[in-house]
């Protein structure tokens, strides 16, 4: 797909930053990144998250086809979530954000520095 326009790129970024950012998505995903996991694995990982939340993500990110919920076991009911082919694409975005996020710290943080050394 090729950008038409810098209003096409706005909401491209935007329809991205809805998906990986908010308080539990991004944090879903890299969780997922890993290796599937289980409902209660998942709100253990996540300790301050509802089940009722967990269950609205979840099913927010199955609907755009970014994982998938696999029944691995009928008696007891264990359900696993795991990306999809598309949802482990999300890896190399989230990588990303990782490393840019360190340099972003490491700035923050000089900056922190230079400012309690002129006081």
């Amino acid at each position: 797909m090729e950008i038409k326009d810098k209003q096409q790129g706005i909401k491209i970024v935007a329809d991205v930053l809805d998906i990986v950012g908010g308080k539990w998505r991004g944090k879903i995903l890299a969780h997922l990144c890993d290796s599937p996991k289980r409902f209660n694995e998942l709100k253990s990982k996540l300790s301050k998250i509802t089940s009722s939340t967990l269950t609205k993500e979840l099913r927010y990110l199955e609907d755009i086809k970014i994982l998938e919920r696999k029944i691995v076991s009928q008696s007891p009911n264990i359900v696993e979530y795991h990306l999809t082919t598309h949802g482990k694409s999300i890896k190399e975005l989230i990588q990303t954000i990782i490393e840019w996020g360190i340099k972003h710290r490491e700035i923050v943080f000089e900056n922190k520095l230079r400012s309690n050394q002129k006081e």
